[in-house]
């Protein structure tokens, strides 16, 4: 059951400030993945509509690329009904005073599986790093097919494309993963966060903050951070900070 909260545009500013060293238009694509795999439609909608309407967000096209991207962690029916409630919500934040949002309409690339292979593998060696192979034999045991297609299809169609860069990627996935409650991949994806040079504090940020957008968050997301991370120590400026945020 989706348990994505019904955010505020008010609340929305309050919860992306204070989040450094978590930068804050990664923090807005992360959200974008949070929900979508959370599968709210028209709680999706309204952070949409808000996110778009901040005058520091990402590129459009690179929310759409978060989205997108969680079809592979949360399924093709959650990611279609975001996708087409983003590009809803791109129309209605188009105007003559801000301009028209316009969307690629044609595929980004077209059918190369030698080179999906290939940079698929690549990005799965950086995440990964000396447990690649073993991860990767995990998944070709438990189906050969599945396992092929993790690396060319997963890593190398989706994940390897240049609108993202793979640390921004990484966030967007952990955010995806926290309230599915898949103890196992959110923790390789900690990792793999991790491997690519993110630190502990920037993790732990997103962590304190995809968890307010939601009615219930697994616990199983916190096991995941702390198994790589280690216990969490707040500090009294964090401390503060939440609590306006309980109260508020």
């Amino acid at each position: 059951m989706p348990s994505a909260k019904r955010i505020e545009q008010a609340t929305l500013s309050f919860l992306l400030t204070g989040i450094a060293p978590l930068d804050r238009k990664d923090a807005m694509l992360a959200i974008c993945a949070a929900l979508t795999a959370d599968g709210h439609v028209e709680h999706s909608r309204r952070v949409f509509d808000f996110l778009l309407k901040e005058s520091d967000r990402p590129d459009p096209e690179q929310m759409r690329e978060a989205i997108l991207q969680t079809h592979l962690f949360a399924g093709y029916p959650r990611a279609l009904n975001a996708l087409a409630s983003f590009k809803e919500a791109c129309k209605a934040a188009s105007n003559p005073l801000s301009g028209e949002i316009k969307l690629r309409d044609t595929p980004l690339e077209g059918d190369d599986m030698a080179l999906f292979r290939q940079r698929g593998g690549k990005l799965f060696a950086m995440l990964y790093a000396n447990l690649a192979p073993k991860i990767d034999q995990v998944a070709r045991d438990a189906s050969p097919d599945l396992g092929d297609w993790a690396v060319a299809e997963g890593y190398g169609r989706v994940l390897a494309r240049d609108i993202l860069k793979p640390r921004q990627r990484s966030l967007c996935i952990l955010a995806a993963l926290m309230p599915l409650d898949v103890l196992p991949q959110l923790k390789g994806h900690v990792q793999g966060a991790v491997n690519l040079g993110h630190s502990a504090e920037t993790l732990w940020k997103l962590y304190e903050l995809i968890p307010k957008f939601f009615d219930h968050m697994p616990k199983s997301a916190k096991t995941a951070f702390e198994a790589v991370l280690g216990k969490q120590k707040i500090s009294d400026a964090d401390f503060d900070q939440e609590q306006k945020y309980r109260w508020s």
